[in-house]
């Protein structure tokens, strides 16, 4: 029964991935009309915007004031990871940024441990390690990382990254999957619009053509509502260091996608990678983990203490 809920949740996780792999050469389409910062803002205050329209009554019922110190944690981290996102694309090369912004599946169990107290299953070593040989044979040339401006702003990336999946583990137990993805959404949108505030020109938006505004709606709708509702419902069933190893299938659906919108075409080395890192998700789904516990555990065994 444990194999088939982590199946069905790892299913969720992929469909995330899925709608960002296709979102990343949709979003390099639009960042030749959009400026960065500017994209991402519209992006979430967008998204926040539509999860009004359909949950607000819910949303305004269930947020307490208690629960912001949360919301802002967990969104302060999501912007963190797409700000440094874009910016280590401006100082490096997007094969260096991709493979060093990938290796939160490497510091995801180690945040893992200092803040959830989830013990580190030593089984999981080895998908960790098969995971990076093929993210470096997916994203990389062959050549040798240069560590630059760039490549560090690349590791903040993936290090908050992993801060986002760590802490929304952490808080979701106590909340709903949709009201946090709404919150989440909302803060994100507001602490990108300050950076674009500080280091871009708003463009008029007039002067956007069509395809950027059709970038910035799938970004909202597919890579944010959807992609958040299915991250947030399985960090509530499984640990943040599998969704960890499965954000890593998104390199293969960017690949597959570039290939058909841009195309660029995945070399045999890239596809070697790709097939280590479906393998290792594999791997990881059926190894045995400690996830967290759901609200209702957490009540009873709350209870039996009480009782003791």
């Amino acid at each position: 029964m444990e194999k088939k809920k982590t199946i069905l949740y790892g299913s969720l996780l992929l469909i995330e991935c899925f709608l960002w792999g296709v979102g990343n050469p949709i979003m390099k389409i639009g960042l030749e009309v959009i400026p960065p910062l500017f994209c991402l803002s519209v992006r979430y205050i967008l998204a926040f915007l539509i999860f009004l329209l359909f949950f607000a009554k819910k949303v305004f019922a269930q947020v307490t004031v208690k629960q912001l110190p949360a919301y802002i944690i967990i969104a302060a981290c999501t912007a963190a990871s797409f700000i440094t996102s874009a910016f280590s694309l401006m100082y490096t090369t997007a094969t260096n940024a991709g493979f060093l912004m990938s290796l939160a599946v490497i510091f995801t169990p180690f945040l893992s441990y200092f803040v959830l107290k989830a013990k580190m299953n030593k089984k999981h070593i080895f998908a960790v390690l098969m995971v990076t040989i093929g993210l470096f044979l997916l994203c990389s040339s062959g050549g040798s990382f240069q560590f630059g401006l760039g490549e560090a702003i690349a590791l903040l990336c993936s290090v908050s990254g992993s801060c986002m999946l760590v802490f929304s583990s952490k808080y979701i137990q106590d909340m709903d999957p949709l009201v946090t993805s709404v919150m989440q959404t909302g803060f994100t949108g507001l602490f990108c619009l300050i950076f674009t505030l500080m280091f871009e020109d708003i463009p008029s938006l007039t002067s956007i053509p069509m395809v950027g505004w059709g970038v910035i709606v799938y970004l909202a709708v597919g890579c944010t509502c959807i992609a958040y509702i299915c991250q947030n419902i399985a960090l509530r069933h499984v640990s943040a260091t599998y969704v960890a190893l499965a954000f890593c299938s998104e390199p293969i659906f960017t690949a597959i996608a570039s290939y058909f919108l841009l195309g660029e075409v995945l070399s045999a080395r890239g596809l070697l990678g790709a097939v280590l890192i479906m393998i290792s998700i594999v791997i990881a789904s059926l190894l045995p983990e400690e996830v967290p516990n759901t609200v209702e555990e957490n009540r009873l065994e709350v209870s039996a203490e009480a009782e003791l």
